[in-house]
């Protein structure tokens, strides 16, 4: 408590007491009610939608790389991953499964977990009465930064701004504090945008948007702009069955058809029944394509023809050398036939031809044609297993459906896991 003092040193001082004395009051109810508010989120799935951009040190504007989009959940206090056609979530960590380029997590939920609900956070107030800053010691630190093959956990620090009158949370800035030099980056920053969300009777305070940044060492930067949208709840449906009939009870229950998949070096012939729209499309959309032939094994059809086959994008870059064009990585996993579903594990062979569709070539680097006429000979480095590629001239705006393509299906016990350490 301060009191009144005759001298004006002391007056002074207690004049900033009496102003500290509201931003620590507003502090204590902030904390309780945002506690209160993490701990009573029910488990709840949004569209997350990462747009990430690239900004060499000789540059002052970022250059579109990639858009991606994706199911993120918080199920049991974790957050959780898959892409939008999945109909669970993935166990594998973000980075493993979007597999290349700069990515983040805990913007959805686990930041402001690691803020509020830690006891060695120290908070100090700001320059403005609802802004506060905080810090979290690397010691007692659960941020974890990776740059594979090396990763570390990094001390946090940063700002955070409320509304004074409804205590909700604005923005979140965090800062990583201590960067080792092994990371071969100077910097990372976010800052978390809030709202509140409508879902079900009720609304929740919930992230909207973020923005990661990340400089390297070279003064290269990276950016992901990041926003989420179509929050639901999520629940787990279950059905309780009360039997009557004790036999009934007793039987045992009919068991369920197992999913299959086609044994491996089995041709399928694709037509693509969607169209992708490089430009616009993201890392994750959905695909359809449909059946061209029967797939046969040892000369009998094991899928007609006609079957309906689902895939996704897992890839999307953008080119500009020699000239604009795209790099689109397609995945089909699904075959549907006579009302069964038949896992697909298979690697692309060929394509087209098609306008729009680069001659890929095996050559060392990528070429020019000797007739000089523009057209660009790409490299096949590798034939990823289990996706394809298409090199996409960005004159032509669309991949129209009936593209026809050629698979080869593979083992799926050879497709190890995608591991962004390599």
């Amino acid at each position: 408590m301060c009191r009144r003092a005759v001298f004006v040193s002391v007056l002074a001082a207690a004049t900033v007491c009496a102003q500290q004395a509201p931003s620590a009051d507003l502090l204590s109810q902030f904390k309780a009610s945002l506690k209160q508010t993490l701990r009573r989120l029910p488990d709840y799935t949004c569209v997350e939608t990462i747009v990430r951009s690239r900004r060499r040190s000789d540059s002052r504007q970022f250059q579109p790389l990639d858009t991606i989009r994706l199911q993120v959940g918080l199920v049991g206090g974790r957050e959780r991953y898959s892409w939008p056609d999945s109909k669970r979530f993935d166990d594998r960590e973000l980075a493993d499964l979007v597999g290349r380029g700069i990515i983040g997590t805990g913007n959805f939920a686990g930041h402001a977990q690691h803020v509020f609900l830690s006891p060695a956070t120290r908070f100090t107030p700001g320059d403005d009465p609802a802004r506060f800053d905080y810090e979290v010691p690397v010691e007692y630190s659960s941020y974890k930064l990776r740059v594979p093959p090396n990763e570390s956990e990094v001390g946090v620090r940063g700002s955070f701004q409320l509304d004074p009158q409804t205590l909700d949370l604005l923005h979140l800035e965090i800062h990583a504090d201590e960067i080792p030099a092994k990371l071969g980056m100077s910097a990372m920053s976010e800052i978390i945008g809030y709202g509140r969300v409508p879902m079900g009777d009720s609304d929740f305070l919930l992230a909207t948007s973020s923005q990661l940044s990340m400089i390297a060492l070279d003064g290269e930067e990276y950016r992901n702009q990041i926003t989420f949208s179509d929050c639901r709840q999520f629940r787990v449906e279950s059905n309780i069955r009360f039997d009557t009939d004790e036999a009934a009870a007793a039987a045992p229950a009919a068991p369920q058809a197992a999913r299959t998949s086609l044994p491996p070096f089995l041709l399928v012939d694709i037509t693509l029944d969607s169209d992708i729209e490089p430009g616009k499309a993201a890392v994750g959309d959905s695909i359809r394509g449909i059946l061209a032939h029967p797939i046969r094994d040892g000369g009998m059809a094991v899928v007609p023809q006609g079957s309906v086959v689902h895939g996704r994008l897992v890839r999307l870059e953008r080119s500009t050398q020699p000239y604009e064009h795209f790099i689109v990585g397609l995945e089909f996993h699904t075959l549907e036939t006579a009302g069964n579903s038949v896992d697909l594990f298979a690697t692309m062979q060929n394509a087209g031809p098609a306008p729009g569709l680069l001659l890929q070539a095996k050559r060392l680097d990528p070429v020019f044609t000797r007739k000089r006429t523009g057209r660009l000979d790409i490299l096949v480095r590798e034939k990823p297993r289990g996706e394809g590629i298409l090199h996409w001239d960005a004159k032509h705006t669309q991949i129209h459906r009936g593209l026809k393509m050629r698979w080869l299906t593979v083992d799926p016990s050879t497709l190890a896991p995608v591991d962004s350490k390599n």
